[in-house]
């Protein structure tokens, strides 16, 4: 059942991928630099031991020389080469596996063709090529299953050709080989099974982690923004007008605070569901009409603020107002409690430059002056308003630092 749902795990989808090529797409090159570095390591002792090969049985030796270059060698070059082809890393630990079953055909081969009693001893060393393709290199579990299948096969067909083997030598080996094939299986299933079980909690980590991080940008992006209107609200301003402030030179900033004229009137005549659209769309309108410059927000119940940098000066303060309110009686929506029959909006304007000795909150109050002496001077129209002195200035908690009543 373990084994099943080993294998059942790599078939199941992350996404529009199977965890199988996932997981080969996402170890692709730390997977790859292990085998390049291990391949190095193996080819190097493999080429030695034709130095043991000398010594052990120098029947052989020419045999040992010609086989493990001309026939490993190449091999073994074309492996490196592979791996720095674009093919999956799957195929590139098939080919490694390839190459140690060759490597093993080819030691066996050598074998053969001694005629030397102690050659016996030395072919306990086959028992390397199942170790090394299972727990050395630890390709995935079923091409270590086959390879350590194959060479297997391949030393247990070699050993009766041997000169001197007997029943009780192959009896002998196979009570070392047979431990050895399943021990190291086991290690490789372990390592494979592992391996897959911390790629997918590590997934599962990340796509957790993903989806806190995305759902906290979304909660942080709600608490700075106007439900109603999707505009910027007070904390949004707050955060806006906080990076304004430079410790040597001021900046120079426009505040145009808008309001939408005998609003209470709107809704006992239409209702708060269409009271509430009426905002929505005098928000969309102050939008067009401040296209992206500065920040727009929803200041008060039927209030708007605009706070820009772009229109700093009195006159392209009151230009853009002036824009503002024309936009919003250009949206036609109907008002019939009021003389003109339609949403119109009064606007109050102050322009200045914001300095750690100049809050903003004087320039709020400033241009929610004007915005009074419009409303007083008959609503639908535009009034810039002067600075007021130090000493008069609004304490945070009487304009921005308070929460609005929405």
């Amino acid at each position: 059942m373990y084994r099943l749902a080993y294998f059942k795990q790599l078939s199941e989808h992350i996404g529009h991928l199977t965890v199988r090529e996932r997981y080969d797409q996402d170890r692709h090159e730390t997977r790859l630099r292990s085998m390049k570095m291990l391949t190095g390591w193996l080819a190097l002792f493999y080429f030695s031991y034709t130095l043991v090969d000398i010594y052990l049985l120098p029947d052989i030796a020419l045999r040992s020389l010609a086989m493990r270059f001309l026939l490993m060698g190449p091999a073994t070059l074309l492996l490196f080469s592979y791996y720095r082809r674009p093919v999956p890393i799957r195929q590139k630990e098939l080919a490694g596996v390839l190459v140690v079953c060759l490597g093993t055909v080819v030691w066996c081969a050598i074998l053969l063709g001694s005629q030397d009693p102690d050659v016996l001893g030395y072919f306990y060393a086959g028992l390397v090529f199942l170790l090394v393709i299972t727990i050395v290199s630890t390709p995935p579990f079923e091409y270590s299953l086959y390879g350590s299948l194959f060479i297997f096969t391949c030393l247990y067909s070699t050993i009766f050709f041997l000169p001197g083997a007997h029943p009780d030598y192959v009896m002998n080996h196979l009570s070392l080989g047979v431990p050895v094939l399943v021990l190291s299986l086991m290690a490789n299933y372990r390592f494979s099974s592992e391996s897959l079980r911390l790629y997918l909690e590590n997934t599962r980590v990340e796509q957790l982690r993903t989806e806190l991080a995305a759902r906290n940008a979304e909660l942080e992006k709600m608490t700075y923004l106007d439900p109603l209107t999707g505009l910027a609200n007070r904390r949004g301003l707050v955060r806006f007008a906080s990076t304004l402030t430079q410790p040597d030179t001021p900046l120079a900033v426009a505040v145009i605070i808008v309001d939408v004229d005998h609003f209470k009137a709107f809704n006992d005549f239409y209702g708060h569901s269409e009271g509430d659209r009426c905002l929505r769309a005098v928000a969309g309108a102050l939008q067009a009409a401040c296209q992206g410059s500065g920040i727009v927000c929803r200041f008060g119940g039927e209030e708007f603020l605009v706070l820009s940098c772009e229109h700093a000066t009195v006159a392209n303060a009151v230009a853009l107002a002036e824009r503002i309110r024309l936009k919003v009686a250009h949206l036609g929506v109907a008002h019939a409690p009021t003389t003109e029959g339609k949403v119109t909006v009064s606007v109050g304007v102050c322009a200045g430059s914001v300095a750690p000795d100049t809050h903003i909150d004087r320039l709020i109050k400033a241009a929610d002056d004007a915005l009074y002496e419009a409303k007083r001077e008959g609503r639908n129209r535009v009034r810039s308003g002067t600075l007021a002195s130090p000493g008069s200035n609004v304490s945070p908690d009487e304009t921005i630092g308070t929460q609005p009543t929405l």
